[in-house]
């Protein structure tokens, strides 16, 4: 039991120090400052400020002398609270796949489908991308972009009421969308890591629409599930700072 709230601040900092070095940074020498690393990952990248604020209340009460056993500040309980939930998130990462849409609750359409009827029924269901599978083996996304990419590069529009999938293939090739990209994730990684890859655009001029959990974290993984933006706005809320 912690007698006030400089013992629990200095546990709770001691913690995640150890937390921290453990699950992220393990191979790093022992002695060197962890504390500065971890506000660079994802998990607690928000909290960046606070956690400079706590080192610097940390290295006063840790090298100046106590009077008559007094601590010379006492660590607020906002304080405290940061620590608190930087440890849990060191200790135990939300997993992204929680709020991903699993595969078995996906829409997926076949190269054998009409477009017409993928796009009637994905234009009723607010959907923006289906994945488009042969088996189990994920060949494509459908989106309005392909459709863009497959009219500016025909010059003119041959898309009947019977026109199937396989007819644009080409253009539902993951690799071939012209304004947006996919991402393939581990079933492991944590909801702030994939927040992140939302939050970034890596490649220019086009954004990520969809993170796509599979097996071994690769294109030619097992789908487990996929995820977009919205998903993350609309879903998990808190983890969008």
């Amino acid at each position: 039991m912690y007698k006030n709230n400089t013992e629990k601040f200095l546990e709770l900092y001691r913690q995640l120090e150890k937390a921290g070095r453990e699950n992220y940074f393990p191979k790093l020498p022992e002695g060197s400052p962890v504390i500065n690393r971890l506000t660079a990952i994802p998990v607690l990248r928000e909290f960046k400020e606070d956690i400079e604020y706590c080192r610097v209340v940390r290295n006063f009460l840790v090298h100046t002398p106590r009077v008559r056993d007094i601590s010379p500040v006492i660590p607020s309980d906002d304080m405290v609270s940061v620590l608190e939930r930087c440890v849990q998130r060191i200790k135990s990462p939300v997993k992204a796949l929680s709020y991903a849409v699993r595969r078995e609750n996906m829409y997926t359409v076949g190269l054998t489908d009409r477009i017409s009827e993928v796009s009637t029924y994905m234009n009723e269901s607010g959907f923006t991308h289906a994945p488009v599978f042969d088996g189990d083996r994920l060949v494509g996304v459908f989106s309005d972009n392909a459709i863009y990419s497959y009219i500016c590069d025909k010059k003119s529009i041959n898309i009947t009421e019977t026109t199937l999938l396989n007819e644009i293939r080409d253009y539902l090739d993951i690799n071939n969308h012209t304004n947006e990209y996919f991402a393939f994730a581990p079933a492991g990684a944590n909801i702030y890591e994939i927040s992140n890859l939302f939050s970034i655009d890596v490649r220019s001029m086009k954004k990520l629409a969809v993170v796509f959990f599979t097996s071994n974290g690769r294109h030619d993984g097992h789908i487990l599930g996929m995820m977009t933006p919205y998903s993350i706005l609309r879903d998990a809320p808190e983890y969008t700072s």
